[in-house]
């Protein structure tokens, strides 16, 4: 085994934007920064940011970044313990091993999965897999899309067990995977007579498996657990298969479940991805904020599909992303359409769909009683605390569709409400970096694209450049007031100095978030704080609240502290 030392050593030694640019052609871009095409995604303008000063790399378009290590891994699809040899061999620079070296019987994670899929493939054509196959062809699933996605057979427990056993792999690393897991009694595996689904993150690495039973399990569906290199919430099952077809198409089917997604591939729907879970997350945004993509929802019909439609929605809606939400009527899903041969009835629904707003805003409407005239104003407010957040030049777009679906007067609509002001507020402290780019900063960037959001990413950043701010900021706020954003909070509060954490390198990176000092960061955080009260006072009055009167005196109260503190 490299001794840590060592490791140290190496890279203390290597300017990071050398490295890269062995692989990467990169531009200067100021004293330590450099941009260049990155290489792990379709991209088509400098999306990757080089700091030879921090030594990371970050790509504001798919989220890639690291240190050296973690680039060449990435690169050359091998483990920590290859790359850091690799990079030595680069640099003819010595390494030194510990006493008793292991380092032979070195398998990643990935390759611990890579030898159980490997193993899987060949049990869905053997006897053991018979009845698996045999379902896959029933379900309409061919040879080709068998062979396209990988799919197989994890039999028993003790075959998987017996597998990882003969490849040498330590129930340790098994257990790091995912592969297995662990009870008084021993080892288990994970998957146990289900069809495997391996999972591709968008790099092409295989990172987990979805297992789906035919023996009447209570869970139909199981994915492989939450792990350093599986993470079902920014993850979109086939999206390495189906990437290219996406930046050609400029066009994004994203439907609920493996089954989905294969039999869409079958039937021609080749730029078709699926979630792992029941809606979209922001951790997903990455892969689908490129390149202009359209997005169509493809979501089952039933209660649950509707409602992750609705999520999805709302959530492309905020980061800027223009498509359509289509739902099938009669509780049919794609799959089950393709099966019959109706193919042909899919690229017409998909040619068509509700677009994401007006979708969101029907459903919201929907949802509420409108027997009165008081509930219909309750069904304003709820419309406004969406589209006060949308970018204020296409807000008026959706006034005549409120006023019909409500009937309320349009002038008297005022969807707007509160939201020139927020972005003058904060477009104050917006300042493009145009020497990077001469497009829009935010075009293919991996942080939120609205300049409401800017506020919250550069007091995230002023607070991970100056402990005094950080400390400063933990007496002040909390994660509900960051919404989207809460995600970036809760690793800035809990690990600042975590630079393998996408988001903390991306805020570090972002030159175009304004830094602060002490005056201007207090001023920013009342403006965010002014934000947060006057959302919260807008979801009171949306509420059944009975104290809500009492509330909504107290929030205005705080409002006015702050605006006499400056903001």
């Amino acid at each position: 085994m490299i001794k840590r030392s060592s490791i140290d050593n190496l890279a203390a030694s290597i300017d990071i934007s050398d490295l890269i640019s062995s692989y990467v052609p990169l531009k200067k871009n100021g004293v330590h920064s450099y941009v260049g095409l990155c290489p792990f995604h379709d991209d088509r303008s400098p999306s990757m940011h080089v700091s030879s000063d921090k030594g990371l790399y970050h790509c504001f378009a798919c989220g890639a970044g690291g240190n050296i290590f973690k680039f060449i891994m990435e690169i050359e699809n091998i483990d920590f313990a290859s790359a850091v040899e690799k990079i030595a061999d680069m640099y003819n620079i010595s390494l030194e091993y510990s006493k008793n070296d292991n380092t032979k019987d070195y398998k990643s994670a990935a390759n611990v999965l890579n030898e159980l899929n490997a193993s899987y493939k060949l049990a869905l054509f053997s006897q053991d897999g018979a009845r698996a196959l045999k379902y896959l062809k029933e379900r309409g699933i061919n040879d080709a899309m068998i062979e396209r996605f990988e799919l197989g057979w994890a039999g028993s427990s003790a075959k998987s067990i017996a597998c990882l056993q003969n490849a040498n792999i330590a129930p340790s690393l098994a257990l790091k995977a995912g592969a297995i897991k662990q009870n008084q009694k021993g080892y288990y595996a994970s998957f146990i007579e289900r069809i495997s689904f391996p999972i591709y993150n968008h790099i092409g690495t295989l990172v987990g498996f979805g297992g789906r039973t035919i023996s009447g399990h209570l869970a139909k569906y199981v994915n492989s657990p939450q792990s350093e290199i599986f993470d079902k919430s920014r993850i979109l099952y086939g999206y390495d298969k189906a990437k290219n077809e996406i930046f050609k198409r400029k066009e994004m089917i994203i439907c609920e479940g493996y089954m989905d997604c294969i039999m869409l591939h079958l039937a021609g729907f080749t730029n078709a991805v699926a979630v792992l879970g029941t809606a979209l997350t922001p951790k997903h945004l990455p892969l689908i904020k490129k390149e202009n993509i359209k997005v169509i929802l493809s979501f089952d019909s039933d209660t649950a599909g509707e409602n992750a439609a609705f999520k999805s929605a709302g959530l492309l809606a905020l980061n800027g992303i223009d498509g359509r939400a289509v739902l099938i009527n009669g509780g049919k899903d794609p799959a089950e359409l393709v099966a019959s041969g109706k193919a042909n009835e899919l690229k017409t629904l998909y040619s068509g769909g509700v677009e994401l707003v007006e979708f969101y805003i029907r459903k919201t409407i929907k949802n509420m009683p409108l027997n009165s005239p008081n509930e219909k104003l309750l069904a304003l407010e709820a419309v406004r605390a969406f589209t006060r957040n949308l970018r204020p030049e296409i807000i008026g777009f959706y006034e005549p569709l409120v006023s019909s679906l409500l009937g309320i007067d349009i002038t008297k609509l005022n969807l707007a409400q509160n939201n020139n002001q927020a972005f003058k507020n904060q477009r104050a402290n917006f300042t493009p970096n145009t020497q990077i780019l001469t497009q829009n900063p935010y075009k293919n960037a991996h942080l939120p694209q609205s300049t409401k959001d800017t506020l919250k990413l550069s007091i995230l950043k002023n607070m991970l450049l100056d402990e005094n701010l950080l400390n400063y900021a933990k007496t002040k706020l909390i994660a509900a007031m960051f919404g989207q954003e809460s995600e970036h909070f809760n690793a800035v509060i809990n690990n600042p100095n975590d630079e393998n954490n996408e988001l903390i390198r991306a805020l570090k990176m972002d030159e175009s978030l304004e830094q602060y000092d002490f005056s201007d960061f207090k001023r920013a955080i009342n403006r965010l704080l002014m934000l947060y009260f006057e959302r919260k006072i807008a979801e009171i009055l949306a509420s059944t609240d009975a104290n809500k009167s009492q509330k909504i005196k107290d929030l205005r109260k705080a409002i006015a502290i702050i605006k006499n503190e400056g903001i």
